[in-house]
């Protein structure tokens, strides 16, 4: 993702996942205001996946996800969102995630752009999709 020269905006909150006292995974969200198809909704992105090399394939970034999207659920957050390159995709799809197909802005500092990024959807109060585009309503997460 930093091959893109993105200005990434911070996240809210970050979960850790921890073994033999050591962070081996992550997850940090952020709540905010967003634009779907022109009207507004409570969304959470979520970003920074990681998990580190020697831990992954046994289930620590279903968790780290999962657990995010519980918190959001918990804020109030209507849907999330996120943007993910498309090798990832088959993942989060396993984990109920929907790909979006209309465009997505975001800001830079030079002005809205649109992602070049796979966006996935996750609906939590079960609200359609956007069909015509969505808007980030701040930096990419």
């Amino acid at each position: 993702m930093n091959g893109l020269a993105l200005v990434w905006d911070d996240k809210q909150h970050t979960l850790i996942a921890v073994s033999e006292g050591r962070p081996v995974a992550s997850a940090g969200w952020l709540l905010r205001n967003m634009a779907f198809d022109g009207s507004p909704r409570r969304a959470a992105g979520l970003g920074d996946v990681l998990v580190h090399p020697a831990h992954r394939s046994q289930g620590i970034a279903r968790t780290v996800i999962s657990v995010s999207v519980e918190h959001a659920r918990a804020a109030s957050a209507e849907t999330m969102i996120l943007l993910c390159r498309p090798d990832l995709v088959p993942l989060y799809t396993q984990l109920g995630w929907s790909r979006l197909s209309v465009p997505v802005t975001f800001q830079q500092p030079d002005g809205a752009r649109t992602s070049p990024l796979t966006t996935m959807i996750y609906d939590l109060a079960d609200l359609p999709h956007p069909t015509i585009s969505v808007d980030l309503g701040g930096l990419p997460f």
